[in-house]
């Protein structure tokens, strides 16, 4: 089973929250569907090595790429929930860090699921359930720093419905920029969110 990938980056594209990567390793290209975190390490043109785990099923085989052992870990604890398959696991972790899932999980934050495009309530439900006695490492490593993340993410998203934005638009919004910003999401502004999410809703 493949574990890892280095190659030089051809290419990086957002794929629906995750990102797609194509890595070319000794004259091979492989399509690679990332992490937020993992995307942040690919720059079209330079060398990058990714954790990676195929998935083969009917439908065919992916390669799925993680930041670390932690994301691939947490990918696989998803992925044998029932009804959550490898592309909806990274979707997740296209909107969110590992961290950010342990944290809703363990405090059952089911909105927090709920918010990433494509997964609805009993899904985010299913989540909490079964996620929560198996994240405690990740999510003490989390901190209160995520906590003020999601509450000023939160607190945006809502800003943005009174707006008139429909709640899934708001929320793919505010996934966009989370992935763009990375794991600096914490360090801006509700008053700043609030601005990057309104250009990434106008097309701006």
């Amino acid at each position: 089973m493949i574990r890892s990938l280095r190659g030089t980056v051809l290419s990086v594209l957002s794929a629906g929250g995750a990102v797609s990567v194509v890595l070319d390793v000794n004259g091979l290209g492989f399509d690679v569907l990332c992490s937020r975190g993992a995307g942040t390490l690919c720059e079209a043109g330079r060398e990058a090595r990714l954790t990676v785990h195929m998935q083969v099923s009917e439908a065919g085989a992916f390669l799925f790429g993680f930041a670390d052992e932690t994301e691939r870990q947490l990918f696989l604890k998803m992925t044998a929930i029932k009804g959550i398959g490898g592309r909806t696991a990274m979707a997740i972790l296209g909107a969110m860090a590992a961290s950010e899932v342990a944290l809703a999980a363990s405090t059952a934050d089911v909105g927090a699921f709920a918010r990433v495009p494509g997964v609805g309530r009993k899904t985010a439900e299913r989540l909490c359930l079964e996620l929560k006695d198996g994240v405690a490492g990740i999510e003490k490593s989390a901190g209160q720093d995520l906590r003020a993340a999601r509450s000023a993410a939160g607190t945006v998203e809502e800003a943005l419905v009174s707006l008139g934005f429909s709640r899934s638009a708001a929320a793919s919004a505010l996934s966009v920029v989370r992935a763009a910003l990375a794991d600096g999401m914490d360090e801006m502004t509700e008053e700043a969110l609030l601005k990057a999410a309104l250009k990434e809703l106008h097309g701006a």
